[in-house]
């Protein structure tokens, strides 16, 4: 296994649903992480490699996604702030920091605000809150394309390198890619997430309004904001108002600019870029 790529798969059963996890050795932390909407526990991998084992990393797979059980039931961010808390208990871990990504950002606000003194620090990586509902409404195409069956996964992997998002294509970004994937008998491939399961959560999204929780966040927090928007220049999930908007709803948070990706690729590169300002920030509130 090269220092790149994810351990083997864990599995922690809590509220009645299995939950897979990778975890990596680390004297500090430790850093729980948690992925965007349709995203899974090995999107962290090249995050977690480029720490250099100086943290215990765990990402987890949100009920619904992945290699986790997919109940029909149990969706929107009270249900995952649950299992989250549960997991750590699970674990014996008291106290732990949250880094998430998008969705896993909003879902970490939503735990955090109602479990103070569990979370240690807050690390929101271009997500934290409610986006516009014209932007939630245009993520349900990208959920049904979880549908699909793929001939082979060569074809797959071709095929996501041609998605204007996927710059840079890096070995990080295409093992995340690799592993959301499982291989059929006749040799196809399809995602291992439920397109169901994660409908249910955006439909849930609508009803959730997760700006009131970030007034109630006690611990220090970090938001990062990618220089590239989905489209180059256009494309962003928040416009630079709304991501400032948020960070000052939080009374201890810093607002970074990451140079060198978009809203999936600061995190998903080989060297991620929004590493240097993780460690910087843990270094100081974690000391």
């Amino acid at each position: 296994m090269s220092d790149k790529a994810a351990p083997e798969i864990r599995r922690a059963v809590v509220n009645g649903v299995s939950l897979a996890y990778h975890d990596w050795p680390g004297e500090r932390g430790p850093l729980l992480c948690i992925p965007h909407i349709t995203g899974h526990k090995g999107t962290f991998a090249a995050f977690a490699a480029s720490l250099r084992s100086k943290y215990r990393v765990l990402s987890l797979d949100l009920r619904g996604r992945c290699d986790s059980d997919k109940p029909a039931e149990g969706y929107g961010f009270a249900y995952h702030a649950r299992d989250i808390i549960a997991f750590a208990d699970a674990l014996g871990i008291k106290e732990f920091s949250l880094v998430g990504h998008s969705f896993g950002a909003t879902t970490s606000v939503y735990t955090a605000s109602l479990q103070p003194g569990r979370v240690k620090s807050l690390i929101l990586m271009d997500g934290g809150a409610d986006p516009k509902a014209e932007t939630l409404r245009s993520m349900y195409p990208t959920i049904q394309r979880l549908n699909k069956v793929w001939g082979s996964m060569d074809e797959y992997i071709e095929k996501q390198r041609s998605v204007p998002w996927n710059k840079p294509w890096t070995m990080a970004l295409e093992n995340c890619l690799r592993e959301e994937m499982e291989v059929l008998d006749n040799g196809s491939v399809r995602s291992k997430s439920s397109a169901a399961a994660i409908e249910r959560d955006l439909d849930m999204h609508f009803w959730e309004n997760v700006w009131f929780h970030l007034s109630s966040i006690h611990c220090p927090a970090l938001f990062l904001r990618p220089s590239q928007g989905l489209a180059g220049e256009s494309g962003h999930v928040y416009s630079v108002v709304e991501a400032m908007n948020l960070v000052k709803q939080i009374r201890n948070c810093r607002y970074e600019k990451v140079d060198g990706g978009n809203h999936y690729t600061f995190l998903m590169q080989d060297n991620p870029p929004v590493v240097p300002y993780i460690e910087k920030f843990l270094k100081d509130v974690l000391a």
